[in-house]
């Protein structure tokens, strides 16, 4: 394959993305910051695909796969709330714009929400938060369910993987189309139109030990990264119904365990949470 064939869609801290618009395949390219490792990134996918294999509720992308929005979806969704009008159909034309992940920060409100001046804009892993949400009109139903999905997943990387989920990203694309498991991928279809959940990036997950140690380590990487999780103080009912599922898949997890210590982490993880939000004031 030439490089005339290859079409960047992406740049982060581990490298860049690129895809084969023939084909749908997606490469990612070591070329980011000299601590990242593609090799490792790839090795933990892996890992986390063959533990959690066809139980996810969530997507995670196969490591040939690649999904993307359409030109007609976006067409039918012009109504871009977040964009300075006076570069609404510069950013509609836009070629960079084509590749768009939505990234739902349940555990942020914007403290200032802002427009004018500042047009920099981009739907490239755009950040929507909590506030975002109310205001474009999805329904509380369905941001619920984003926080239990991602709960399910959480719980499932740490019990099943035994992966520290640290800075793994999650992210509102368009459905899957080429992944074959059982458990189908909860969908939804609102102001965003049809999209489902994906859960990607793992260059900085870790293995972590079945102990207080290891959970300690896993309630860190819960609490600096970006804001996809709901906290404790920011909206309680959205909170509650995360830690409800993240205990309730954890038990389903661990069910064959025969050691109850063990079965004692995820309460232990909820906890820690619980216990910095209450430290630092919220």
């Amino acid at each position: 394959m030439n490089q005339q064939q290859l079409r960047r869609i992406g740049a982060g801290f581990c490298g860049t993305v690129w895809s084969a618009t023939e084909t749908g395949s997606a490469f990612k390219r070591e070329d980011g910051g000299p601590s990242r490792s593609l090799l490792h990134d790839f090795r933990t996918h892996q890992h986390i695909l063959h533990c959690m294999h066809t139980r996810h509720n969530v997507n995670i992308p196969l490591c040939h796969g690649f999904i993307k929005s359409t030109d007609d979806w976006w067409m039918d969704n012009r109504d871009q709330r977040y964009c300075p009008p006076r570069i609404s159909s510069q950013i509609l034309s836009s070629e960079t714009n084509r590749d768009c992940l939505i990234r739902p920060y349940l555990g942020r409100r914007r403290i200032r929400p802002t427009s004018g001046r500042f047009s920099a804009f981009s739907l490239r892993n755009y950040p929507l938060h909590l506030d975002q949400m109310e205001e474009i009109g999805i329904p509380e139903g369905d941001v619920l369910r984003y926080a239990r999905t991602m709960a399910k997943a959480l719980a499932q990387l740490h019990w099943m993987a035994r992966i520290d989920g640290n800075d793994v990203e999650f992210v509102l694309a368009s459905p899957s189309k080429h992944l074959d498991k059982a458990t189908p991928a909860e969908s939804w279809d609102n102001a965003l139109g049809r999209h489902e959940m994906w859960m990607f990036d793992f260059d900085l997950a870790r293995n972590m030990s079945m102990d207080e140690q290891g959970t300690r380590q896993a309630a860190n990487a819960f609490l600096k990264n970006d804001p996809y999780y709901p906290r404790p103080h920011q909206d309680p009912p959205l909170w509650t119904a995360f830690r409800e599922q993240y205990l309730t898949t954890s038990e389903d997890c661990l069910r064959n365990e025969a050691n109850q210590t063990l079965r004692e982490l995820p309460p232990l993880f909820i906890h820690l949470v619980e216990e910095f939000n209450v430290a630092n004031g919220h």
